[in-house]
């Protein structure tokens, strides 16, 4: 049985009005604690927005495609961070494919 479960059960038991009152306030407060939650940015998420915003100002300083291990490289991240971020970056960068020595690698570009 989860809290919220405990609280709405007291509140429909009726038990007396200062329980129920109790009860409700606590779910009150479970709810305004969970829109907290869901409202604030993690650390997570900030990082992943600068990093984004550092590829999207590298790419645009670019003339030519690049490909996520220069990003990397360059920004100091990792290649897997680069590509994240050119994915959170949408419609703003071209993806393409290019020749490196025999291989083919995907390169962003600004849109």
């Amino acid at each position: 049985m989860t809290t919220r479960e405990f609280y709405t059960a007291v509140v429909e038991a009726n038990v007396n009005e200062e329980l129920t009152a109790k009860a409700q306030e606590l779910i009150a407060a479970l709810d305004a604690k969970n829109e907290k939650r869901k409202n604030t940015e993690t650390k997570e998420q900030k990082e992943a927005a600068a990093r984004a915003a550092a590829v999207l100002a590298f790419l645009k300083e670019q003339t030519e495609p690049v490909t996520r291990d220069t990003i990397a490289g360059t920004l100091g991240m990792s290649p897997a961070q680069a590509s994240a971020a050119c994915k959170a970056l949408g419609e703003a960068v071209n993806k393409t494919e290019i020749k490196v020595d025999k291989a083919r690698k995907v390169a962003y570009s600004i849109a």
